[in-house]
Order: structure tokens, then C-alpha cells, then sequence
């Protein structure tokens, strides 16, 4: 995830960074997860085909692709994981920024799909998780770019682990106009057969 800039540390008004504590043994998903009896598939390129998930309140399509699968997965089971691990960060977009009626300042419940200690510790940052702070200034969200890219870990020919890359830009109409762009990382992993986010590196900024 590209770093913030040296002026938006001093700036933190601009630009501000939350990180969320995951496990060491699941993030991040580098080339250090793979063993020699289950090499590295080669990065999948994005294309046309990548998958899209589209809310009707909102027609900016989210573009998911994969970027990196370590370990052995089979096709159909990398495009479930795309798809599925989508719609988790779809939901959590929509429920922190993008959904519900402005102007608003409470967002009760803008985490799901989060693990209990995910979202806990997420409540504490939803300054910046979610637009509660700009929220009663503005009349209406308008996404612009919604791009999700993962990394997946897989033993067993089943994925285990998710990193999901990713920027959300959106426009502000109200007495708050601008644009505001989310970006980082989601750290995922499968509980009672869904995925759930465990962690997070997320930085936020509007201009």
C-alpha cells in the first residue's frame, strides 16, 4: 500500500492513518507463505473479466481482482474467493460511507463482516473508518473509484488466508464538498465458512 506522503503525516487534518492489529502468522501475504511443495502461482493479470460488485444506490461498479495466489487453488475456487471477499468489503463501504441518509452522524453498525475484535477496535478509529466526523455536513456520496485487489493464501487446495488491497475515492455534496480517498489493506480470514476482516492498515484523505 503506497505510504502517506511526508506532508500529509504533518497534516493530519488532510491525511490521517489508522493500522489495526492482525495475527503475524497471517499478514502479510508475502512470498516468505509459500513452501516448496506449493509454489507461487504467477500474479493473475486484471482484466475485463475481473469480478464486479455493483450496489444499486450507488452504479460505480467495484472492480476485484487477484493479484497473488500462494499456494495451489484451484480456478473456481479463486473466483469464489474473489467474489466472496468483494462483497465483504462492498458491505463494509456501504455501511461506513457510502449507504444511508445524509446529513448523519451515527453509523451504529458500520462493520460488518468484521470479527468481534476487529470491529471493536475499529469502533475506536471510526473517525477514520467511516464518515462520521464530515457526516452532518454532508448531503450526498458519490463513489468514483472502488478497486479491491487480493492476495490469497491456500493450503490444502483451500484458501485460508485473504489480503485485500484497497482504494475507495468518493465525492461530498453539502456545506462538506470535496473528494475523500480510502485506501489500505483488509486482512482476512475464513470463520464458520464466511470471511471475516481480523485487521486492518487503513489510511484516509480528502482535498
Amino acid at each position: 500500500m503506497p505510504r502517506p506522503s511526508p506532508g500529509s503525516v504533518h497534516h493530519a487534518h488532510r491525511a490521517r492513518r489508522v493500522v489495526g492489529l492482525a495475527l503475524v502468522l497471517l499478514v502479510p501475504l508475502t512470498s516468505a507463505c509459500q513452501s516448496a511443495a506449493e509454489p507461487s502461482a504467477a500474479p493473475e493479470r486484471l482484466s475485463r473479466s475481473d469480478s464486479r460488485a455493483s450496489l444499486a444506490s450507488h452504479p460505480e461498479p467495484t472492480r476485484v481482482g487477484i493479484h497473488r495466489v500462494h499456494g495451489r487453488l484451484p480456478d473456481a475456487r479463486r473466483k469464489a474467493v474473489r467474489k466472496q471477499v468483494g462483497a465483504v468489503v462492498d458491505r463494509w463501504w456501504e455501511a461506513a460511507y457510502l449507504g444511508g441518509t445524509y446529513p448523519r452522524s451515527s453509523f451504529p453498525s458500520a462493520f460488518p463482516g468484521f470479527t468481534a475484535a476487529a470491529e471493536e477496535r475499529a469502533r475506536a478509529d471510526k473517525a477514520l473508518l467511516t464518515n462520521q466526523v464530515a457526516g452532518p455536513r454532508i448531503d450526498s456520496v458519490t463513489a468514483r473509484k472502488r478497486r479491491v485487489t487480493i492476495d490469497i493464501l491456500a493450503t490444502g487446495r483451500e484458501a485460508r488466508a485473504v489480503t485485500a488491497q484497497f482504494v475507495l475515492t468518493f465525492d461530498t455534496a453539502g456545506s462538506r464538498t470535496g473528494t475523500t480517498t480510502v485506501r489500505g489493506r483488509l486482512f482476512l480470514t475464513r470463520k464458520r465458512g464466511a470471511w471475516r476482516v481480523f485487521g486492518y492498515d487503513v489510511a484516509k484523505g480528502a482535498r
